[in-house]
């Protein structure tokens, strides 16, 4: 059975053999470069148990106004690398893991514009982790 694997934005990551190669010894400790402390610009990719992936949270956890947490980060970085968001509002988002109200636009907005209008409420629900992880773009 031939399972739907989404499509993959930006150069493949580098991985943690890159970051152990090129880690640094301070003090007789090895040390990785801030690079790979987190995830940057163009690292969402495709997992195929989980859709497409930019290194914070693989779950489908809810957020709303308020919520906090490794998976806003998720949501954040999904709808800057992902969807057209940046361009069409003329910029990023924060991926602070804080789900204010530049979040809830976006969120609000990246409803509206790929899963329709009565979807459109500004909360991350199952509907909306699934247009996000496997949405076409």
């Amino acid at each position: 059975m031939k399972t739907r694997r989404p499509i993959r934005r930006g150069p493949a990551p580098r991985g943690l053999a890159v970051a152990a190669a090129t880690a640094v010894l301070v003090g007789g400790l090895a040390v990785a470069p801030a690079a790979f402390a987190a995830p940057a610009a163009d690292t969402c990719r495709g997992v195929s148990t989980v859709g497409l992936y930019c290194g914070y949270h693989t779950g489908t956890k809810w957020a709303e106004l308020g919520s906090t947490g490794a998976h806003v980060k998720e949501i954040q970085a999904l709808i800057n690398e992902t969807t057209r968001h940046p361009q069409a509002s003329g910029a990023r988002l924060a991926v602070d893991g804080i789900f204010g109200p530049d979040t809830k636009a976006a969120v609000t907005w990246f409803q509206w514009y790929y899963i329709g209008e009565s979807a459109s409420d500004g909360i991350v629900g199952p509907q909306t982790w699934g247009e996000l992880r496997y949405g076409k773009r």
